[in-house]
């Protein structure tokens, strides 16, 4: 009688156990593990942040001249103007560095844009499981009369920019180019439609 009642536990608990690992792979459409992954990269600085950047600097300069002027003259409330000309300055020039956070959550992809470590713009949210087409921007077909959202940038490690094509509440046909690492990837693509993510590993085999 032992035996027997043994028997049916091990048996109940190979089917729970099946149960769980059906429940929790990507392949069922199901994840009850939750997904959670933050990746930041820097927005590179182009030619037109670097003309700003310039002119701010050498705008500061002509001010604090001036305001050197006005103390030998003997205006003392120069010397104030001059710092609050520097603070600005360096306000304003700091506020051209900006970052891209990418904060995957259970199925969902937020993209953050924060300027000088101080403001936080959301730029867009999207769905993987709501993606049209997924992969690397080398290999994404040109596209016209729809909304892009650049959000790649410089990565702590080694990346590759991809693109994300679908369809947005607000913004209509989106394509989204993002820098994900290895992590990031991985938090996305368990999520990806079926014939999204076959093409995806179709390409990435070869």
């Amino acid at each position: 009688m032992s035996i027997c009642v043994k028997f049916n536990a091990f048996m109940r608990q190979i089917q729970y156990s099946f149960v769980i690992r059906k429940e929790s792979s990507p392949l069922y459409g199901q994840n009850i593990m939750d997904v959670f992954v933050e990746q930041l990269v820097k927005k590179p600085a182009d030619g037109k942040t670097l003309v700003l950047k310039i002119l701010i600097a050498f705008g500061v300069i002509l001010v604090s001249l001036f305001c050197l002027y006005l103390m030998l003259i003997g205006i003392v409330i120069a010397l104030l103007l001059i710092f609050a000309a520097i603070y600005g300055g360096f306000y304003l020039i700091s506020g051209l560095n900006a970052e891209y956070e990418y904060i995957v959550t259970n199925g969902e992809i937020d993209i953050d844009k924060i300027i000088a470590k101080r403001k936080r713009k959301r730029l867009i949210t999207a769905k993987p499981s709501k993606f049209e087409a997924f992969g690397k921007l080398a290999d994404a077909a040109p596209v016209s009369g729809i909304t892009v959202v650049e959000a790649n940038g410089i990565a702590d490690e080694e990346a590759e920019d991809y693109y994300i094509d679908f369809t947005h509440d607000s913004f209509g046909k989106v394509r989204l180019i993002f820098t994900p690492t290895e992590r990031t990837l991985e938090a996305v693509t368990p999520f990806l439609p079926r014939p999204v993510k076959v093409e995806y590993d179709r390409k990435n085999r070869s």
